[in-house]
C-alpha cells in the first residue's frame, strides 16, 4: 500500500513538473546571456565578468541621478545601460555604476576604468579623436536656463557682459565663447553646481543641451525657466567606448538599433525625459 502511494505521489510530481516545463510563459525568465561572442572580444570579457561597468553621472536629473531615498540609479542614461546589460548578460541588474563627471569621461575610457560611458555624452570632433561613439540615442538643442523672474535673457546675445555657467570640457562652453565673446564664462564640474550658482544670482544663465536643462528645471520648477532662444541645433548624445574597438562599437550600435525597433528606447524615453516634456518624439538615426 505504501509502495502504491509512493508511486502515485511520484507520478503526480512528474506530471506537475512536465506541466511547468510545457508552460514556458509561466516560468521565470532566463538570466544567462542570450548570445555568445568570439573569445577575447570585449563582449565575451564582460559576459565572463558577469556585469557591465558603466560611467554615468550621479546628479543629472532625467539622465543619471542617484535617488537619495532608495539609493537606486535613475534616468535615461541608466535605462540605456540596463538595455545593454540585459542584452549582454541576460539581466538589466548586472551593472556596476561608476560616477563620471564631464571632464573625466575620456580618461575613464582610455584608462579602462569603465567598459562604456553613458553620461549625457555629447559627440564632438575633438572627442572622436580619443574615443569611439555609438548611436546617437538622443538629440537635443543647446539652450539657456535662466531665473524665472529674469526677463532680460531670451537669446544668446542677451548674455553680453553677463555671467553664464557650464561644465568643464562641455561643448556648450565653447559655443557660448564663440557666440558671445564678452560673456563671462563660469565653469564647474557639475550642472548641479551651476544651478546653485544661478539660484544664488552668482551667474545669469546656465548653458547646455535642453534635455539636461529640463532635468535641472524639473528640480527647481518655481525658480528656473528655459529661454526661448538656443545656441545650436541638435547635439547628439552617444555611448562612449574604446577608440580602436570597432567590433564592440558595432555591437553597441546594434543594441541601440534593436532598442529603437522593439520599442525599448521609447519606453526608456517616456519613463524619463518624456515625463517632463511629453509628446511624440522621433528616435535618432544610428549613424555614428
Amino acid at each position: 500500500m505504501k509502495r502504491t502511494r509512493l508511486l502515485s505521489a511520484l507520478a503526480i510530481m512528474a506530471t506537475l513538473a512536465f506541466g511547468i516545463t510545457a508552460c514556458g510563459n509561466d516560468a521565470p525568465a532566463a538570466t544567462g546571456p542570450v548570445q555568445t561572442f568570439p573569445a577575447g572580444s570585449t563582449m565575451a570579457k564582460i559576459q565572463e565578468r558577469g556585469k557591465v561597468i558603466v560611467g554615468v553621472k550621479f546628479d543629472q536629473a532625467l539622465f543619471g541621478v542617484k535617488n537619495p531615498v532608495s539609493g537606486t540609479m535613475e534616468g535615461l542614461d541608466i535605462e540605456m545601460a540596463k538595455i545593454l546589460a540585459k542584452d549582454l548578460t541576460g539581466s538589466a541588474d548586472n551593472i556596476e555604476y561608476v560616477e563620471a563627471v564631464t571632464k573625466n569621461r575620456e580618461a575613464f575610457i582610455t584608462q579602462n576604468k569603465v567598459d562604456v560611458v553613458i553620461a549625457s555624452y555629447a559627440v564632438t570632433e575633438a572627442r572622436k579623436k580619443v574615443v569611439s561613439f555609438a548611436g546617437p540615442y538622443l538629440e537635443s538643442n543647446v539652450a539657456l536656463l535662466v531665473r524665472k523672474d529674469d526677463t532680460s535673457v531670451e537669446k544668446p546675445e542677451d548674455l553680453s557682459g553677463k555671467s553664464v555657467c557650464s561644465t568643464t570640457g562641455a561643448r556648450a562652453s565653447q559655443l557660448i565663447e564663440e557666440a558671445v565673446p564678452d560673456a563671462k564664462l563660469v565653469l564647474f564640474s557639475t550642472y548641479s553646481e551651476c544651478a546653485q550658482a544661478l539660484k544664488d544670482k552668482r551667474v545669469d544663465a546656465v548653458t547646455t543641451t535642453e534635455a539636461i536643462l529640463l532635468g535641472v528645471q524639473s528640480q527647481n520648477p518655481d525658480s528656473f525657466r528655459i529661454a526661448s532662444g538656443h545656441l545650436a541645433d541638435a547635439e547628439e548624445f552617444a555611448i562612449g567606448s574604446a577608440k580602436d574597438d570597432t567590433v564592440f562599437h558595432d555591437y553597441l550600435d546594434g543594441v541601440l538599433t534593436k532598442a529603437i525597433a522593439d520599442g525599448e528606447w521609447q519606453k526608456a524615453y517616456d519613463a524619463t525625459i518624456g515625463k517632463v516634456k511629453p509628446g511624440t518624439v522621433v528616435p535618432p538615426k544610428i549613424v555614428l
